[in-house]
């Protein structure tokens, strides 16, 4: 069963929200490392929502391929995309100059134009973003996650409390800390601004912990928040009330969490209200009581405020 609830998203046929969906393609693609070429407009578009490029580098030197992204909402409808939908792609692809073609979908394509985009091989490239697979990538990483807040928010926040007490995700994600992710339910944030962007989006204050990468031990970081975080009652708190992040001192927004007179022997919590305001920060006390304890007492802090 689908998680994120795509009609959240305003249909494309009328009304002020009409281009949320070619916005929100915009957005994911740009997290996917796509780079926006043109941007969506409204008006004749030739056949196209956005052009984007996606640089690939190899032995022999960088090549860009330019992509042809055509955005179709029909989750209101819940209507697959017909082959009256696309037509003239490969005009379409010439008259643009790409290579590849991005189907963006809130839906599928139906079979006759699975069987239309799919011979487009070998002579062009070919994508599918349905809405399985846009929703995979949504929540996959913590990136994603801001965008699915942004634009999906109620069932974003169903599913973020339903997968509370999940393994997530299935297989070992990138872990940059070597120690992080196991400390929490899902993934934290490695970018501080994005952390900050997700929990404006939710409403809720960012858990920061900050190490000296240039520590042997990152500030004692698997010793002392592996402490702190041991109980799973704290991993869910965190994961209700917070939006998690950890970074080294030498990224300029974690180090700017960190007071001059800290040489980060232990790393260093601070827990923040998106808009800056400080509500706890301090060494982290490697003890899971201490560590449910504070967490609690930061909870109650930011509902008083």
């Amino acid at each position: 069963m689908a998680a994120l609830d795509f009609t959240e998203i305003a249909p494309a046929q009328g009304g002020p929200d009409r281009d949320s969906f070619e916005l929100f393609a915009r957005e994911l693609l740009v997290a996917e490392g796509f780079k926006i070429v043109e941007h969506p407009d409204r008006g004749a578009d030739g056949g196209r929502d956005l052009i984007v490029e996606e640089e690939r580098l190899g032995p022999g030197g960088t090549n860009v391929v330019r992509w042809l992204v055509s955005c179709k909402h029909k989750a209101h409808s819940g209507l697959s995309v017909m082959p009256g939908d696309e037509q003239n792609l490969r005009d379409r692809l010439g008259t643009h100059r790409c290579q590849g073609f991005v189907a963006f979908y809130s839906t599928l394509p139906s079979s006759g134009l699975g069987q239309t985009l799919s011979a487009l091989r070998p002579t062009f490239e070919y994508l599918q973003f349905d809405s399985d697979v846009i929703e995979r990538k949504l929540l996959e990483n913590p990136r994603g996650r801001v965008l699915a807040a942004r634009y999906m928010p109620r069932s974003f926040n169903r599913w973020m409390q339903a997968s509370q007490a999940a393994a997530f995700p299935s297989r070992p994600a990138p872990d940059p800390h070597h120690s992080a992710n196991r400390f929490f339910l899902r993934p934290p944030h490695d970018d501080l601004d994005v952390a900050r962007a997700e929990a404006a989006e939710r409403g809720l204050p960012v858990f920061a912990v900050v190490f000296d990468a240039d520590h042997p031990t990152l500030s004692k970081l698997d010793f002392s928040l592996g402490y702190f975080m041991e109980y799973q009652t704290t991993k869910r708190i965190v994961d209700q009330h917070f939006v998690a992040a950890v970074g080294p001192s030498s990224d300029p927004a974690f180090g700017a969490l960190v007071p001059s007179d800290d040489p980060l022997e232990l790393a260093r919590l601070v827990a923040f209200k998106p808009d800056g305001a400080i509500i706890r920060s301090e060494g982290v006390y490697a003890n899971p009581d201490e560590g449910m304890k504070r967490v609690r007492a930061m909870v109650e802090a930011t509902d008083a405020a």
